[in-house]
């Protein structure tokens, strides 16, 4: 039973997330992890969920944590944007149904140790093994093909 309320509840509804981008203003790079799990597999910025009761930058602090193994501070979390995804498929059962989020994007500057950090704390279940956290200008970005809105954001965080 619990499962189907489960599902009726996510094929209704908007799913709401906080994201995370981290940056490198002087260098204008973007560090990106490879996701493992649906919706948003590969090339991907750190975030999750929000629950209920959460503002977006306390949602933000806690898929940070729980991603990365770094505890930071909210002001460190700069609100850049809105973005909003339909996504085919999902994790949850039945996966072909699809889901919608609507996602507060956040974004941050590391320290070198903070990277290193973040690097090796990678929540496992959610990123490919190995991969880590790499650099990405915009080139790369578009050599590789990332989701359009990874392109949108750089360019409202680095505007030419």
């Amino acid at each position: 039973r619990n499962g189907r309320v489960y599902t009726a509840v996510v094929d209704h509804t908007i799913v709401v997330c906080t994201d995370a981008v981290i940056a490198n203003r002087e260098r204008r790079t973007f560090c990106l992890a490879k996701r493992a799990t649906r919706p948003m597999r590969d090339l991907w910025w750190i975030g999750g969920r929000r629950k209920k009761g959460e503002t977006p930058l306390e949602g933000m602090r806690r898929n940070f944590k729980r991603e990365t193994g770094l505890d930071l501070p909210s002001e460190r979390f700069v609100f850049v944007t809105m973005t909003e995804y339909l996504w085919q498929d999902r994790e949850q059962e039945p996966q072909g149904n699809g889901t919608q989020t609507l996602c507060h994007q956040f974004v941050i500057e590391l320290t070198e140790e903070e990277l290193g950090i973040a690097r090796n704390g990678l929540e496992a279940r959610e990123y490919e093994p190995g991969y880590g956290l790499q650099e990405f200008n915009r080139d790369r970005l578009v050599q590789e093909a990332v989701h359009p809105v990874i392109i949108d954001v750089y360019d409202t965080v680095f505007p030419t």
